[in-house]
């Protein structure tokens, strides 16, 4: 574990930290040939071994080397062109992740428990309960929320301008992870802060036309979305 951390660390510094803006550039308009590429994995590696404080083992920057390299280049070639930009460097850093942690297990030589570890977190009834009641939040509950609340949708249309896409689907989800975390951990007094924020949202209203409308519709959505949250919790808690 504390390898893993070293390694995190040491990939933190050096993939944002150490890579300055006009290496991404190059890497992005060069792809294999680019020299800022290979430069940048050498990076990697450098602070990678100096974060292990073994500097005499050769496995560890070999494959700090080859797999940041491969991941890098899989990440120039093979990112379509229309997809968020969010989701594909939450991806990248994903697979960055996963591959300190194939090394760790690689050189460690303990591959096949490791795997047997994880297979057995991810199989107890705990985690089963609460990706359950994560998934159930984020997907289910919007549409729960979205059709509960449609009637007045159309009210709102007629008297607001458009706002951002995909605002408000993306402040419900991320309300109701929140809501439903501080259940599961028994962090209730947290969910005040969350009311008292959207209490502000509707202070900030108060001023505008059709003010009394937009702040009624905001509430509607919270509370039911907060009961949704909170209610899954509670049920999740139930079942440890």
């Amino acid at each position: 574990m504390i390898l893993f951390i070293r390694l995190l660390i040491a990939h933190l510094l050096a993939d944002f930290l150490l890579q300055p803006g006009s290496w991404v550039k190059d890497k992005n308009e060069h792809g294999i040939k680019s020299l800022k590429l290979f430069l940048h994995v050498l990076v990697v590696t450098a602070v990678s071994v100096v974060f292990t404080l073994d500097y005499f083992s050769w496995q560890i920057p070999v494959f700090i080397f080859l797999f940041h390299y491969l991941i890098d280049l899989a990440k120039i070639y093979f990112m379509p062109p229309k997809i968020n930009q969010l989701v594909w460097f939450l991806t990248d850093q994903f697979f960055h992740i996963l591959a300190i942690g194939a090394i760790i297990a690689i050189v460690g030589g303990y591959s096949v428990q490791w795997w047997a570890t994880c297979a057995s977190l991810v199989s107890t009834p705990e985690f089963l309960v609460v990706l359950l009641a994560y998934l159930f939040i984020i997907w289910p509950s919007m549409i729960i929320v979205n059709l509960a609340t449609k009637r007045w949708q159309i009210q709102i249309k007629q008297h607001v301008e458009p706002g951002l896409q995909n605002a408000g689907k993306w402040i419900g989800i991320l309300e109701r992870v929140l809501v439903l975390t501080f259940v599961l951990t028994a962090q209730f007094q947290a969910i005040g802060f969350l009311i008292a924020a959207k209490s502000i949202l509707r202070i900030s209203v108060k001023s505008e036309d059709s003010a009394r409308l937009i702040s009624e519709y905001v509430l509607i959505g919270t509370f039911i979305s907060f009961t949704l949250a909170i209610l899954t919790g509670l049920l999740a808690n139930s079942v440890f």
